[in-house]
């Protein structure tokens, strides 16, 4: 009698333990890998759990263990801003390995960046973001970068001259002294960037 006691007093302090701790008996981790996240404000929800992801991360832990055989089902409570994510993987029956597969995978928004061009009357121009580049012909009133990431800070060089011309940007506080280069941020929707003029040598 007194042993069944002491057994009955013991487990009573071990669900104690685990209650204060938040444990539920669960042994595994729901986690899985992140990729292409260059944006804030993502937040994946499981079984009533949100985890916000920040920027930059490259994989995903829920605090909350789940059981051996439980169900799980991952799924994006919030976007990031300015970016889409999916999940491959999200759902199932939990195991040693099914709670490791999930993958996260993100693609920041991309728009057009375009401006005016004055005076192009030669081919030869090349324009450039990085090792993106845009060739306008002559006679081209604008140029444009077709697909550049949301919010991302930009520099536009001017890569080569058009024959017989020389070109610049239009002056402000972001052109170079010798209006070659100007920098700029990205909007959240189509951009118009700095002006580009042209005149003969």
């Amino acid at each position: 009698m007194k042993n069944l006691y002491l057994r009955s007093m013991l487990a009573a302090a071990c669900a104690a333990t685990l209650a204060a701790c938040g444990g539920s008996g669960g042994n595994l981790y729901l986690q899985g890998a992140v990729s292409g996240l260059a944006k804030d404000g993502l937040i994946l929800l499981n079984n009533g759990e949100s985890l916000p992801v920040p920027a930059g991360q490259s994989s995903f832990v829920f605090t909350k263990l789940v059981n051996t055989d439980d169900r799980y089902d991952i799924t994006i409570a919030q976007q990031p801003k300015g970016a889409v994510c999916s999940i491959a993987n999200g759902a199932g029956k939990a195991s040693s390995y099914s709670v490791t597969t999930a993958v996260v995978t993100c693609k920041t928004n991309s728009y057009p960046l375009s401006a005016a061009i004055t005076g192009l009357t030669a081919d030869g121009l090349t324009l450039a973001i990085g090792n993106l580049s845009t060739s306008p012909l002559k006679g081209s009133t604008a140029y444009t970068f077709p697909a550049i990431d949301d919010g991302i800070a930009y520099n536009i060089s001017i890569s080569t001259y058009p024959a017989g011309q020389t070109c610049k940007f239009a002056a402000s506080a972001n052109t170079s002294a010798d209006g070659r280069v100007v920098n700029g941020t990205m909007g959240s929707a189509a951009t118009t960037g700095t002006a580009l003029n042209c005149t003969a040598l």
